[in-house]
């Protein structure tokens, strides 16, 4: 039951991309709530809110394939 190394690497490129933006999503999450108080500024909340959703489906991308390269679906 060997690994299968190039779907091992396709699927930490998945999670190497998905983690620097489970980083900034919060951080545009909260500032984009304080510019909503402020000046009713929805950009920075939104644009939050939708790279939080990309880095959670990246993320789980990045487990199926992982996953897949060691059990050779």
């Amino acid at each position: 039951m060997a690994t299968n190394r190039n779907k091992l690497v396709h699927g930490l490129k998945y999670e190497l991309i998905a983690l620097p933006l489970l980083i900034v999503a919060p951080i545009l999450i909260t500032i984009g709530f304080k510019a909503v108080e402020q000046s009713h500024n929805y950009f920075l909340l939104i644009s939050g809110i939708i790279i939080a959703v990309i880095a959670v489906v990246l993320g789980f991308i990045g487990i199926k394939i992982i996953l897949n390269a060691f059990f050779d679906k």
